[in-house]
């Protein structure tokens, strides 16, 4: 079973640039009041502006009132949430450890060519205490492993779900569009309007330049929130059917009106679109999984050579795809794990040359890209394996959907009990 949660196709990462300086917020004598009460815990009013600070750092959005007014009930809602998965983590002591946050925010820092002490002062300097992105990076962290450890084992999925899930792919058109999405949760059916509202203020942060992938990372209760809400090239048909009118009809560069599910309110944002095909049937198509060490384009000599002496010391490990998946989640990098199938003219033309040569089953040797260094290796070629491996691709999907529903159940239970006293109005 495929456990990475919102693992997409992730060659080349896009970095996070902090600015110099956002200004740090003036905080009056009312900073310790209290914002909200989750059970036992307390979010201060300062610690919900200190996220909000957080949030336009990452997002780019001009640090205006405007903005912040928009960002502001999204955040504490990510907040309470946060504190809701903390709780359930620590019952179950399944809480991240210190040395995971470090390697993570080491992780978030290496795209912008910074160590993750360099990230933290750069957070400091743009008044944002870095002990926020710390608890979120806590939260997140200790939210996956509880949901591995307790929800993806009781996923199930029949060959009668893949039989039905593959002949409605078939029937749904060929057109494929690459999606983002950020998701607002409704806890209560009765708060859709709100819900809604929350959904057109986002449209308009983005509108007004806010970066789509860093606003998921920050609000998006979806499982595709740590990769920026990227979910991939998307066939049409994929799409749930009350949302598929809508976001069929967009175009590339669009984004599209809140729209209301069973799981939530979305924002789709599509990136492009093209005539979708069976790639696994293309023979020149190859199923890929991979180990990626980000770097900034520019980055030091001694940082390159690092992450090249970690690929080379990871080599003997990777004897199959199973096991590069495998290590893959271990270390939890991001673009890494299982990519699924790809096409050489959906990557870089020096990339693709280099995966051509691979035989199956063989992990390469480090490869510098603009992004980083890869370890690749070929799980299977396309053509005539196409129809098993299409149904393992298929069965893995199914059990992601199934494992994120249960994980929203899991969360909004949570919530339902939970004694929760917001004390703010927006």
């Amino acid at each position: 079973m495929d456990l990475r949660l919102g693992l997409r196709l992730a060659l080349f990462l896009l970095a996070v640039v902090i600015p110099p300086s956002v200004g740090a917020p003036a905080y009056g004598q009312g900073a310790q009041r209290i914002a909200a009460v989750v059970n036992n815990d307390i979010i201060s009013l300062q610690d919900l502006a200190e996220r909000v600070d957080l949030a336009i750092v990452f997002s780019g959005i001009n640090a205006d009132p405007a903005a912040r007014r928009r960002l502001t009930p999204q955040v504490l809602r990510r907040l309470i949430d946060e504190r809701l998965q903390m709780q359930e983590a620590t019952r179950l002591s399944l809480v991240a450890s210190d040395p995971e946050i470090n390697s993570a925010i080491a992780r978030l820092a290496e795209p912008n060519g910074m160590t993750s002490g360099q990230l933290l002062d750069n957070l400091s300097r743009s008044g944002v205490n870095p002990e926020h992105l710390r608890e979120q990076v806590r939260a997140e962290l200790s939210w996956v492993r509880l949901i591995r450890r307790r929800i993806a084992p009781r996923a199930t999925v029949s060959d009668r779900q893949v039989d039905l899930a593959l002949d409605a792919e078939k029937d749904g058109g060929e057109q494929e569009m690459q999606l983002s999405e950020i998701v607002l949760p409704v806890y209560d059916p009765s708060r859709l309007d709100e819900a809604l509202a929350a959904g057109r203020e986002l449209m308009a942060a983005v509108r007004d330049g806010a970066d789509f992938a860093a606003l998921a990372r920050q609000v998006s209760v979806g499982e595709t929130a740590e990769a920026g809400g990227d979910l991939g090239w998307v066939p049409i048909s994929d799409v749930p059917g009350g949302l598929r009118p809508a976001v069929a009809a967009l175009q590339p560069g669009q984004l599209s009106d809140p729209l209301p599910s069973p799981t939530g309110v979305h924002l789709f944002l599509v990136r492009d679109r093209r005539d979708g095909q069976s790639v696994a049937s293309d023979p020149d198509a190859r199923k890929l999984a991979q180990i990626f060490f980000p770097l900034a384009p520019q980055a030091p000599a001694e940082s390159v050579e690092l992450a090249n002496a970690q690929a080379v010391a990871l080599g003997p490990r990777l004897q199959n795809c199973d096991a590069v998946i495998d290590v893959a989640d271990q270390l939890d990098t991001p673009g890494s794990g299982d990519l699924g199938w790809v096409h050489p003219r959906d990557i870089p033309a020096d990339l693709a040359r280099i995966i051509a040569q691979l035989p199956v089953g063989k992990i390469s040797e480090p490869i510098r890209s603009a992004s980083g260094i890869h370890l690749i290796m070929v799980c299977a070629t396309g053509g005539d394996q196409a129809e098993e491996l299409r149904r393992d691709q298929m069965r893995a999907k199914l059990e992601r959907a199934q494992i994120q529903r249960l994980a929203n159940r899991y969360l909004r239970d949570l919530r339902k009990d939970a004694f929760i006293d917001v004390r703010v109005n927006f």
